[in-house]
């Protein structure tokens, strides 16, 4: 049996992708297959993936594995994805819908996806704002 290992970043050492700080009113849309769908505020975006707060419980967005990112100029739909993270977004207070702070990887798009990816974070980045 193989035993499989995710890479864990080490305190110090850099990441896959650089991160860029995104305009205001940069938003995702995750729909789960029902008739709800969750609009979350992004935080930051990279070729490899990003970050959004949402309000509600952790397993609410694990319905979906697509989400569509909007922004005032342009948008980008059905980019596939997966959690790395979700956890309590910070100063979130104890309520019965707290804040929370998920950062999701980018998953195969095939090549024409993947540009169309790259163009997008290309254009939404604010130019020199990496974190």
């Amino acid at each position: 049996m193989v035993n499989s290992v995710s890479k864990v970043r080490r305190e110090g050492e850099k990441r896959q992708q650089q991160r860029f700080t995104v305009p205001k009113g940069t938003f995702v849309i995750i729909s789960p297959g029902t008739d709800k769908e969750w609009k979350a505020q992004v935080i930051d975006i990279s070729h490899g993936g990003l970050a959004f707060i949402y309000q509600g419980s952790k397993e609410d967005p694990d319905l979906s594995g697509a989400l569509k990112i909007l922004t005032r100029n342009a948008d980008l739909e059905n980019v596939n994805f997966e959690t790395v993270s979700d956890k309590p977004a910070p100063g979130s207070t104890d309520t019965s819908l707290p804040y929370r702070r998920r950062g999701v990887k980018f998953t195969w798009m095939g090549v024409m996806g993947k540009q169309d990816l790259s163009d997008f974070v290309n254009s939404i980045s604010m130019s020199g704002l990496m974190l």
